[in-house]
């Protein structure tokens, strides 16, 4: 694939990754805080049941908007992979490539299990505490693994610009620590770190957008 093309394509899919993204946060603002990340926690089966009940349908906006996210963040990082490959990080590049896909499926996976459980508390079928566990180490397993590809990728990232570094520079040292903390801070107060991984993702993924988009105008001007 031509330089100019992968340029072209990672600026267009990280900006409709970014609108997706954009798109839950103002459904979510728009219906109360709602949140995806609200069903991916351990709580009992009658109270998980009523609250997604409750908010069924901004839950299926966010979610549909959650899947084409999921497409559009997968399409980048396997565009950005083919540009960043070189034989001497080919490692780094295989590991968070596979990284971001086991990300993807997950995510998948999540979104589909949701709207199988909205489906059985319709129904009235039983959904079990084991079963609510689960979801919940997946969804864990989920992000960070996200966490290790942003972390692999921030390494071999160009870093010729400003906004080039910036992008470096939060993907090393700011995202994965904000993300490790939404677990492990005392659920009292994880909710701030919860709004900053998500600022976080937003903002990364629009920089990765315009730092692509100006490369692919530079390489057109002097070409």
């Amino acid at each position: 694939m031509k330089k100019k093309t992968l340029y072209r394509n990672i600026a267009i899919t990280a900006f409709l990754a970014g609108l997706a993204l954009l798109a839950m946060l103002l459904v979510s603002i728009t219906h109360g805080g709602i949140t995806a990340q609200a069903f991916e926690v351990v709580d009992s089966p009658e109270s998980y049941a009523a609250r997604i009940l409750a908010v069924e349908t901004p839950l299926r906006i966010i979610l549909t908007f959650d899947n084409l996210f999921v497409v559009f963040y997968s399409a980048a990082f396997l565009f950005l992979a083919l540009h960043l490959y070189t034989k001497r990080n080919r490692y780094i590049v295989y590991a968070a490539t596979v990284a971001i896909m086991i990300t993807a499926y997950l995510d998948f996976l999540e979104n589909h299990h949701v709207l199988t459980l909205i489906a059985s508390a319709w129904r009235e079928l039983p959904i079990s505490t084991e079963e609510l566990k689960e979801r919940m180490i997946w969804s864990q397993l989920k992000f960070h693994s996200s966490y290790l590809s942003l972390f692999l990728f921030g390494w071999i990232l160009p870093g010729k610009t400003l906004l080039e570094k910036a992008l470096k520079l939060s993907l090393l040292i700011l995202f994965v620590p904000v993300g490790v903390l939404v677990y492990t801070y005392p659920e009292s107060g994880s909710s701030i770190f919860q709004l900053l991984r998500y600022l976080l993702m937003w903002l990364g993924l629009w920089l990765l957008s315009w730092n692509y988009f100006y490369r692919l105008r530079a390489y057109k001007l002097f070409k």
